[in-house]
């Protein structure tokens, strides 16, 4: 390489660093303008916590959020949830993720299932690509996605991001997405009238006639679910840390149930039906091991 184009090269990196630094100030500004939109919601909710939650449908595509104070100071979070083993940890505790692994460190294997005991080899094979960790003193950012999933979805998106705010707390915002075909807006249609029947989502959209909130339903009501279930497993795997290492893993189980037994839409199986299938589960090997 001459001189010149030596020249044009490092000057074609800082305006890349230039650039990426104010991707990230942005990105930094727009969860602090969140947080700040988002006061009166945080303290006045049904979740009696400070937590927002939100939800999106397009003809192709469904999102749910969170947004949500958590009681742990930012040094905690930037360090404890940059790698994709420390997300696997995190993964596990949803009841649909069936194993996780971490097949280097800008890859995670997922197979997803059931919410029941199911061995590997009928589970769904998914592989997310762990992005590029955001992570500085103010803001940090963690992104998973991956190509393809069940039933002919797709652009699976998972993200996770935090800002430092006052009394040593956190900002935190979940994100979850995916897209999907006319085969799984059937066949989640389907299980929706049938076993799924009657269940719901956490916006409120009206008032049953009883007087009681009326809450989303259909597949609204069903990203809501996931991501909360998401979100409480972030929580349940930071509570976990101050634990020996030996003792970790099943605070995070008992901790992740006990949180979801105070939403009864998150309901599924008995405490006892959840660690028993997460205990064997946590054992398995993928099947071409």
């Amino acid at each position: 390489m001459n001189r010149r184009n030596l020249i044009k090269f490092v000057l074609a990196l800082a305006v890349m660093f230039s650039l990426s630094g104010w991707v990230h100030a942005q990105n930094a500004q727009s969860l602090k303008n969140n947080y700040q939109r988002l006061q009166d919601k945080l303290k006045n909710n049904q979740f009696n916590q400070p937590i927002v939650m939100d939800s999106e449908q397009t003809s192709k595509s469904i999102s749910g959020d969170v947004y949500s104070v958590i009681n742990y100071p930012f040094s905690t979070v930037r360090t404890a949830l940059d790698t994709p083993e420390e997300w696997c940890d995190v993964l596990s505790l949803h009841l649909n993720v069936k194993y996780c692994r971490a097949l280097n460190s800008n890859k995670i294997e997922v197979y997803a299932g059931t919410k029941k005991t199911q061995p590997l080899s009928d589970a769904f094979h998914m592989e997310y690509n762990f992005k590029p960790v955001i992570n500085n003193t103010n803001y940090m950012q963690i992104v998973m996605d991956a190509k393809s999933g069940p039933m002919g979805t797709s652009d699976y998106y998972m993200m996770m991001e935090a800002i430092p705010i006052q009394n040593n707390q956190t900002f935190i915002h979940v994100k979850y997405s995916y897209h999907y075909g006319t085969m799984a807006k059937l066949a989640t249609n389907l299980y929706l009238d049938t076993v799924g029947s009657g269940k719901e989502g956490f916006t409120i959209t009206g008032k049953k006639p009883d007087g009681k909130p009326k809450y989303v339903s259909g597949m609204r009501g069903a990203i809501e679910r996931n991501t909360m279930r998401y979100y409480l497993a972030i929580e349940a795997y930071l509570g976990s840390l101050s634990l020996p290492p030996a003792q970790q893993q099943e605070y995070r189980l008992t901790n992740w149930f006990a949180a979801t037994e105070r939403y009864p839409q998150l309901y599924e199986i008995t405490r006892q039906q959840y660690l028993s299938m997460k205990r064997d589960e946590l054992k398995q090997t993928p099947p071409n091991n």
